[in-house]
């Protein structure tokens, strides 16, 4: 967010999962010092920087995603996308700067909208000055990153087309069943368990 201020201390920044390796700090930082961040709201640089995160180079595979992960290039446009949690709750505040509106269940549809338009609004939102935010919520600071991160992988990382928009939905619920990240992770954990241990399903 242009002008916006956050203020860490050492342990609140280095002692993060990120804050390692290459980015670990210097010996010679003093561990009582605050480190000031002051957003630029400069899209195009914002941009660049997560580009730069997501290595395109050193495929091994005859297509990759990023990171020399395999992923079919370019994806099919019937194949479906569903992004829930966080991405559902950066995107409410972003919508409004699109004129995109959810449907009946609280979920945003991508027929109409393509990549064009979505980076304008995360540029507009990028630029506001953050004295012009009258009564910003705690995601309103993060929502410049959130939102650059968030469609920079679709376009870049993952080199979704402005077609495949047209299978990607934003989903709050389904069947009136919240969605949220604790779904996800039970998914996720659950595809991790070796098929032979599997339970088997029950018929009813």
């Amino acid at each position: 967010m242009n002008g916006y201020v956050q203020n860490l201390t050492y342990d609140k920044l280095f002692s993060t999962p990120c804050a390692r390796d290459q980015y670990a700090p210097l010996p010679s930082l003093n561990k009582s010092s605050i480190f000031s961040f002051i957003g630029s709201g400069d899209f195009s640089l914002c941009s660049d920087t997560v580009k730069e995160h997501l290595n395109k180079t050193g495929c091994t595979s005859t297509t990759c995603s990023f990171d020399n992960v395999y992923q079919p290039v370019p994806i099919p446009t019937s194949t479906k996308f569903i992004a829930i949690s966080a991405w559902y709750t950066t995107f409410s505040s972003l919508a409004p700067n699109i004129s995109l509106s959810p449907n009946k269940d609280g979920n945003y549809d991508f027929n109409s909208v393509n990549f064009s338009q979505i980076k304008t609004a995360i540029s507009s939102i990028c630029n506001q000055p953050w004295s012009d935010i009258p009564e910003p919520n705690k995601y309103r600071p993060f929502l410049c990153f959130n939102s650059m991160y968030h469609w920079t992988l679709l376009e870049h990382g993952y080199s979704m087309r402005d077609e495949n928009l047209k299978n990607f939905h934003i989903v709050k619920s389904i069947n009136s069943n919240d969605i949220g990240w604790t779904l996800g992770y039970m998914i996720n954990q659950t595809n991790a368990i070796d098929p032979q241990f599997r339970p088997k399903r029950l018929i009813t």
